[in-house]
């Protein structure tokens, strides 16, 4: 896909999920610190389709678990490092899940995706250690699907509302 091509647009939603579901991509969430610096955490997610929304398992200590508990808003960036330079960005909104959420059977699922099968033991190793599993729930998103010059040479980025998991969704987000 040559990079000057006129080619490039957001993704259908088929394309997203097909996206945010392959690969070892790193989610990265920005959240704000208390005393208003921004910080950015790179996380293994789970893209549940259906809800709209990232499933993240964190350590209950980290900054952006206790920026998440004071201000549920966050940003979330997905992208690929290599040609095509695909991305998923969306503002979202944290939901911590309550105490009995299994979150060993994903956090196992994570494992394998993101390091293979020898993963899961090292993970298995660390389900001592608490955890705090949370939802981010989309609330607007912007794709790119790689293609030709970016559309933002040419006009502003376009978030799309995809709060409401009953309404149509968009053709290309």
């Amino acid at each position: 896909m040559a990079m000057t091509s006129d080619s490039g647009r957001g993704m259908t939603v088929e394309e997203r999920d097909a996206f945010l579901t392959s690969g070892t991509m790193f989610a990265k969430i920005a959240t704000t610190m208390a005393d208003g610096w921004p910080v950015v955490s790179p996380v293994w997610f789970e893209w549940r389709a259906q809800d709209r929304a990232f499933l993240v398992i964190s350590k209950t200590r980290t900054s952006m678990v206790q920026n998440l508990h004071r201000d549920p808003r966050c940003g979330v960036l997905v992208d690929n490092p290599g040609l095509p330079y695909m991305r998923v960005s969306a503002l979202g909104e944290a939901e911590f899940l309550p105490e009995e959420f299994d979150w060993i059977t994903p956090a196992r699922k994570m494992a394998e995706r993101y390091l293979g099968a020898p993963g899961v033991a090292y993970a298995e190793t660390t389900f001592g250690f608490p955890r705090e599993p949370f939802l981010v729930h989309v609330r607007k998103m912007t794709t790119w699907n790689g293609g030709g010059f970016d559309r933002t040479f040419f006009r502003s980025t376009t978030w799309h509302d995809v709060s409401e998991p009953d309404s149509p969704r968009s053709a290309q987000t």
